[in-house]
């Protein structure tokens, strides 16, 4: 009798761990799936060139670029993981903008917007790598998160992302210091062997003001090494809440590249941009953008001078939503420094509907 209750007491104690040891590791599972954060994003746009290129490519443009027809600009699907000491974040996009800014990158990789690992190695000082969003600009590739509806010259010509190792630092609420080792500009595969370095500055002394600075040393153009020319550029913007109605902002970005191969001395181009920003209420604001573009030996590949103007308006039903329309114009001079009748051809009336979840 007694050896018979032994023997159901320790079947039963089996049982007992067995079910302790699931429970534990389902309670495990449960816990790291809390700390998953699934976030979503869709652009959708129409936009109107009244160039009417034949190409229905706009001039200037990565972003809501298509001419004359309804389109998906871009679709984010992102999942992002953080404990106390890492984080992972992996996000898959698709859309006109993806189809134009990814075309040199692998057709797998151009799936890809961010993948990344992060981990904390002290209390102040995090150490992440994979493909990131570029530490470069005010302006981001998710247009809902910008003051403009479509990208200022500075956003679309400087990278939108980067692959590579960041270390960032924070020493405190109103300091973060970054350095970077990258592939190139802008790219996720290697084209060459070289590796590029980036530092980024940034200062919030109070809740209005935001000073950044940021640099990429290294070969700017991912050409094989016979062919590198090397490149420095700098980025520098603030942003400054006048009234809790009013917000300006201020882009300058500085590049420098060597002509070419046989002849070392280095060349410039400079991108101003300036930005006012209005909320007439909690549902409606509108945004005033003046920009200037000056690469007189076209490093960047386009024009050799552009000034722009642009006005938008945007109206947020939901604090998911935001259903925006711009009105921007490339004016372009004669010889002699005039505006004609046909000057203002290059312009683009674009309206989009975006949603964030």
């Amino acid at each position: 009798m007694g050896l018979k209750i032994y023997t159901i007491f320790k079947k039963k104690y089996k049982l007992f761990i067995i079910y302790c040891i699931l429970f534990d590791t389902t309670c495990a599972q449960s816990d790291s799936l809390k700390l998953i954060n699934i976030s979503g994003y869709v652009d959708c746009y129409y936009a109107y060139n009244f160039t009417e290129p034949v190409s229905k490519n706009i001039p200037f443009a990565y972003n809501h670029n298509r001419h004359n027809e309804f389109n998906v600009n871009q679709v984010l699907l992102a999942l992002k993981w953080k404990k106390e000491r890492v984080r992972a974040n992996v996000a898959l996009h698709a859309g006109t903008y993806v189809r134009s800014n990814y075309a040199a990158e692998p057709t797998v990789l151009q799936l890809i917007n961010e993948a990344n690992v992060g981990v904390r190695l002290t209390k102040k000082l995090w150490l992440d790598a994979g493909i990131m969003p570029s530490h470069i600009g005010l302006e981001t590739a998710i247009s809902k998160d910008n003051w403009t509806l479509t990208r200022s010259l500075c956003a679309e010509n400087s990278p939108y992302y980067e692959t590579g190792a960041k270390l960032t630092f924070l020493p405190n609420d109103k300091w973060s210091v970054a350095a970077l080792v990258l592939n190139g500009w802008q790219n996720i595969e290697e084209k060459n062997t070289n590796k590029a370095f980036g530092v980024q500055v940034q200062f919030l002394p109070n809740d209005k003001l935001t000073l950044n600075y940021s640099t990429f040393i290294g070969e700017g153009r991912n050409l094989p090494d016979s062919l590198q020319l090397f490149r420095h550029f700098h980025d520098l913007y603030f942003t400054y809440l006048i009234s809790p109605k009013l917000s300006l902002a201020a882009v300058l970005d500085l590049g420098y590249e060597e002509k070419s191969l046989s002849e070392k001395q280095f060349v410039s181009w400079y991108t101003p941009a300036l930005f006012l920003r209005y909320k007439l209420n909690k549902k409606w604001a509108t945004c005033f953008r003046a920009e200037y573009f000056d690469d007189q030996n076209k490093i960047m590949g386009i024009n050799e001078e552009v000034a722009g103007f642009s006005l938008n308006f945007d109206f947020a039903p939901l604090d998911q939503a935001l259903i925006r329309i711009e009105g921007k114009t490339f004016p372009v001079r004669d010889s002699q420094g005039r505006f004609d009748d046909s000057s203002f051809r290059n312009s683009t009336l674009t309206c989009s509907i975006a949603i964030g979840f």
